[in-house]
């Protein structure tokens, strides 16, 4: 488990946050803490970098969902990028992209948030 936060802008709302390991029971109220922690920075706008994030639980949609939720209420935006292949398919059969845009390539979803 390795999570990081990469403001954009010094004290900005924007920022590229990474997602990397397993996010499963084990960790769950870790990363529901860790997501409840980069809002309390002021950050709404977000970047979800999954690319070596290995699994996903389905609590761990729920934390995306919510965290989703709560960009869009403080008017920011939260997008997914260079999702795996593995939780590609997880996102695919829960059909998430119904709901959050997902990038292949960071710069552009930097450029979507």
């Amino acid at each position: 488990m390795a999570w990081r936060v990469e403001e954009l802008e010094p004290g900005g709302s924007k920022a590229i946050v990474e997602l990397a390991g397993v996010i499963d029971s084990t960790n769950l109220e870790d990363f529901f803490a860790f997501i409840n922690s980069v809002f309390k920075q002021g950050i709404n706008r977000i970047v979800l970098d999954m690319e070596y994030t290995s699994y996903l639980s389905s609590g761990g949609f729920s934390v995306i969902i919510d965290a989703y939720r709560r960009a869009e209420k403080e008017g920011g935006k939260l997008v997914i990028a260079r999702v795996s292949d593995l939780v590609k398919d997880l996102f695919d059969v829960v059909q998430f992209e119904r709901i959050i845009e997902f990038y292949s390539d960071i710069d552009e979803a930097v450029a979507a948030v």
